[in-house]
């Protein structure tokens, strides 16, 4: 026999698990017994993600004057075109700035990088942005600094990415890398259905992952429309369960689950029995 089952976040069971659109489980009407193979098609998914994240994606590294104070500088919470992230950033840069002078951020639309500099810089004004690289083998320097006690060796919640300061070791003027204020490029769906099977893989190690979600190109605030395409995406059930429940969670490459922003994410599963 083969079913199907429609998925909405709305309809969640409430106060189960984080009772949020990205973090959920539904309850059935009744039980079903499925066997075989199960198929996440069509998934309706909200657009409506930040570039950078409170806690997640919104710290810069950086050391000023000639004893290299540390500081860790937080750029605010936002959707950011690349016009948008150079004044957050240098927002950032300049609130309980350690230099005189006032920093300034130019984006340089012929090479695509960000530029840091400083406006009416006093003698022995300077500055160092600590980069990805850098602070993956150097992470340990910071874990004292207010702002940073909570990093780990995974994990420096750093804005590095969005604003291009990826390679090498300090940026001082130009930003290495292209700024990238595409929040999301895949998003991953983990289930209780997935069973640790260790069928499908995520990126961290999940064995629960149940389906990719494809952002592509879809705008921001518009929906991401992602239609299953292969007989060969689904995951097989063990045995023949009786399912009354089950949970979902949406996630980022990092594990960490999105914020949907209080909009639901709708999606169908299709229940096929091997033997048929």
């Amino acid at each position: 026999m083969t079913w199907k089952l429609y998925i909405d976040s709305r309809k969640r069971v409430k106060n189960a698990r984080r009772n949020s659109d990205s973090d959920f489980s539904i309850q059935m009407p009744y039980p079903i017994t499925v066997s075989g193979k199960a198929y996440v098609d069509c998934v309706l998914c909200p657009n409506n993600f930040c570039t950078l994240r409170s806690g997640q994606n919104d710290r810069i590294y950086i050391d000023e004057l000639a004893a290299q104070t540390k500081r860790v500088v937080t750029i605010a919470e936002g959707q950011f075109t690349v016009y948008d992230l150079r004044d957050a950033l240098v927002t950032g840069l300049n609130t309980n700035k350690g230099i005189s002078g006032q920093y300034s951020v130019t984006y340089v639309v012929s090479t695509n990088r960000f530029e840091i500099g400083i406006v009416n810089a006093a003698a022995g004004d300077q500055f160092r942005i600590h980069s990805q690289e850098y602070m993956t083998t150097n992470f340990n320097a910071w874990t004292s600094v207010a702002g940073a006690t909570d990093i780990t060796s995974g994990n420096f919640k750093s804005a590095n990415r969005p604003c291009g300061f990826l390679d090498g070791t300090f940026i001082t003027s130009i930003a290495p890398n292209a700024p990238d204020v595409q929040p999301y490029k895949q998003l991953f769906i983990r289930s209780s259905l997935g069973g640790g099977s260790n069928q499908s893989l995520g990126v961290n190690g999940e064995t629960d992952i149940i389906r990719r979600i494809v952002v592509g190109n879809s705008q921001v605030n518009s929906m991401i429309y992602d239609v299953h395409n292969t007989p060969f995406d689904c995951v097989q059930i063990n045995g023949k369960p009786e399912l009354s429940q089950m949970w979902f969670q949406i996630i980022d490459i990092d594990g960490l689950v999105v914020d949907l922003h209080g909009l639901p994410i709708s999606f169908s599963i299709i229940f096929q029995d091997i033997d048929e």
